[in-house]
């Protein structure tokens, strides 16, 4: 067994665990940092992993920002890929790994946990035909498999079954959305952006199947049983049914949330002042309200990391919370919501109320452009806005950028009204589509 002893040692190389090592390496240069990353790659990006698939980009190195040699020499970070925790002891500070048929022990001062998440498995669907999404690292023999596949069944009609199903229709492959919810995205958007994805990928050619869950398998996991009596067959069965934090052998030893996931403060730290927790493997408080949430989205987990990283250096800065900023497309209309959505605000009690417009991009005299749906949701009484939501060009990320620091300084509807928006005739209208959404709640 092989020996080492860091004063801070990051558990998983992915987007909070390479940004942790990086910013305490930064507040502390003379500081021992070490990563142990199970896989093979560090530094990735799993949002590519459906446009992989889909042939949009073949250069599997793109997978990440950064490689082990980078960090090795440039940021004097020691990176052990292929080394999966199986053992962690926090009382004696020490965390055990298997590295490529060796164990390695590792005693450190301060620890930050950044395990990610892994995917959800489902009961009743197994079988060599049975593939999963979700990390880069299993990102070529996904493609490889699904690239002679005329047929495909993808189980679940979240972010990433939808866009899986997108670009396997764009291979020209016979695709099959099973999702158990009464439209697509159904934990995200709200019915009306819902019902224009179930529309859309239809239009692509898509077979969506609503209301609907897996029953069982057979045939290698090719032919599935669903609960309505119904059969579906294809060469392939993709299942894209969410995901759930990945503790591995930290689980009893670290406080968990009502997510299942790391229960930090705002400092990130995980029970102890020695041991942090970033990305997906961590809860975070939501700034709507305040409550425990859980959003496993590349964006929060790099700035989790961050936190982490300089706070496990000696630092002090603290995390604000989420808004829980998502963003897909899907043929070329981009989708997004930021803040709660109607179901969410239900469920925590908040009255509110919706203002909603449809309206061209751009300027009526400019080329291009299309239209923009755009739904804001304000709390009753206040005027506190609480969220939104978008359908339309790539112009609206930005919009609901706007309305995600609306939410982290707490701004009203009004506020939102008379927020200063660029203009041009090529991006937008004088009179924005989100202030024509706010304009439907202001209280004149």
């Amino acid at each position: 067994m092989r020996s080492l002893g860091v004063d801070v040692l990051v558990v998983g190389g992915g987007a909070a665990g390479m940004s942790a090592a990086s910013w305490a390496r930064r507040r502390g240069p003379s500081l021992r940092i070490a990563v142990l990353e199970a896989t093979n790659i560090i530094s990735h990006a799993p949002c590519g992993i459906p446009y992989y698939v889909g042939g949009l980009f073949s250069d599997y190195s793109l997978f990440q920002a950064y490689d082990v040699r980078f960090f090795r020499e440039k940021r004097n970070i020691e990176v052990i890929t292929g080394a999966r925790a199986v053992e962690a002891d926090l009382r004696s500070r020490q965390i055990t790994a298997e590295a490529n048929g060796e164990r390695v022990k590792v005693e450190y001062d301060r620890l930050v946990i950044a395990t990610g998440a892994r995917p959800r498995r489902l009961q009743g669907i197994s079988g060599p035909r049975v593939l999963y999404a979700h990390h880069p690292a299993e990102a070529r023999e996904l493609r490889e498999a699904l690239a002679g596949a005329s047929s495909v069944i993808v189980v679940g009609g979240g972010v990433l079954g939808v866009e899986m199903a997108e670009q396997l229709a764009r291979l020209g492959k016979r695709v099959t959305l099973v999702h158990r919810g009464s439209y697509l995205m159904s934990r995200d958007l709200d019915p009306p952006l819902g019902q224009r994805l179930v529309e859309e990928l239809r239009f692509m050619g898509v077979t969506v199947l609503l209301n609907r869950s897996v029953v069982s398998s057979s045939d290698e996991g090719s032919r599935l049983l669903l609960d309505d009596g119904e059969e579906v067959r294809a060469d392939y069965t993709l299942v894209a049914a969410g995901v759930e934090p990945n503790l591995g052998p930290l689980e009893g030893q670290v406080p968990t949330g009502p997510h299942g996931a790391i229960a930090v403060d705002d400092f990130m730290r995980a029970g102890k002042d020695e041991v942090f927790a970033a990305g997906d493997v961590a809860e975070h408080r939501n700034l709507v309200t305040g409550l425990p949430d859980w959003r496993p989205l590349a964006p929060i987990a790099n700035k989790m990391g961050l936190v982490a990283g300089v706070n496990a250096a000696g630092g002090s800065l603290r995390f604000p919370g989420v808004a829980g900023d998502l963003i897909t497309r899907v043929g070329e209309t981009i989708y997004g919501r930021v803040g709660l959505n109607e179901a969410e605000a239900r469920r925590t009690g908040i009255r509110y109320l919706v203002g909603e417009i449809t309206t061209r991009s751009r300027a009526r005299y400019y080329p291009g452009g299309g239209q923009v749906y755009f739904r804001v949701l304000a709390e009753e009484g206040s005027g506190r806005v609480i969220g939104a939501q978008a359908a339309g060009p790539e112009e609206i990320i930005g919009r609901l950028g706007v309305v995600a620091v609306a939410l982290l300084k707490h701004m009203s509807i009004e506020d939102l009204f008379f927020a200063e928006l660029g203009y041009h005739p090529s991006a937008g209208r004088a009179w924005d589509p989100l202030v024509l959404a706010a304009r439907q709640l202001l209280r004149v």
